[in-house]
Formats: C-alpha cells, sequence, structure tokens
C-alpha cells in the first residue's frame, strides 16, 4: 500500500483581534506531519478516527497550549503536500478561549504568543501562512 492521505485541523484562536502562534523547536523531531522546524504555526494536529473536527480543534489546542478553546466554526480546507505526505486540513477558527497559553509540549513548540495581523512572524508555518493570509483578507472585505 503506498502513501495514506491524513486529515489535520489547523486551529486559529482569536483573541482582541490577535491570534496565537506557536515557536516549532528548531531541533524538532518529524512527527510525520508537514515538517517545517523553526518556524511559527496555529495549534493543531491529526483528526484520530471517530473524532469530529471541532472535537480534534479542542482536543489539539489543549494538548499544545493548555488553553479551552470554543465557538469553532469551519473557515475553509487545504491540501498541504509534500514529498510523500498529503494532509487535507481542515481550517477552524476558534472565537473564544480560556486561560493562558504556555508550552505543554516543549518538544515540539518552545513558546506561544499572540499576534497582530500586522505584526506577524517572517517565518510561518507554511500551512498556517495560507490560513491566516486568506482569513484576514476575508475579514477585511
Amino acid at each position: 500500500m503506498g502513501p495514506v492521505l491524513k486529515v489535520g485541523v489547523g486551529v486559529l484562536i482569536l483573541r482582541e483581534d490577535k491570534i496565537l502562534l506557536g515557536h516549532r523547536v528548531a531541533g524538532a523531531k518529524d512527527t510525520g506531519g508537514i515538517y517545517e522546524p523553526d518556524s511559527w504555526c496555529l495549534p493543531g494536529g491529526k483528526q484520530e478516527y471517530g473524532e469530529t473536527m471541532f472535537e480534534a480543534a479542542a482536543r489539539e489546542v489543549k494538548e499544545e497550549t493548555g488553553l479551552i478553546a470554543g465557538a469553532f466554526e469551519l473557515f475553509s480546507a487545504a491540501d498541504d503536500i509534500q514529498p510523500g505526505r498529503h494532509f487535507v486540513t481542515l481550517q477552524i477558527v476558534a472565537r473564544t478561549c480560556a486561560g493562558e497559553a504556555r508550552a505543554m509540549e516543549p518538544d515540539k513548540q518552545d513558546e506561544w504568543r499572540w499576534f497582530g495581523p500586522d505584526a506577524l512572524p517572517k517565518n510561518l508555518y507554511s500551512p498556517s501562512e495560507k490560513f491566516i493570509r486568506a482569513f484576514f483578507q476575508k475579514k477585511a472585505k
């Protein structure tokens, strides 16, 4: 059997017109997803069998940041393809969250920060960058 298509979620969390991004550890090991160490990314990950997209979003946000996110809506879906890997990423917006973000998986992300749309870091994780740009373009209309 050849490579398998996988489904993932990327979660854009809004708080006071800022979005949460995590810094991917430069020396992080490859976890089987789209691999871009030393970049800034939205919380997210693989959707598990039997889990709804919003359950996956809530779980991934809590596992990675400690935040309790809610008021989810599906923004879009995108193909994220690298050699030997193909993910369909469900782009989900969370309009509420409770708690303070912290690095719950420090071997993957070493910090989380809130960024305004005009102050985004330059080295964005490519799947997150596509989502963020599309979200703010739509919001500006």
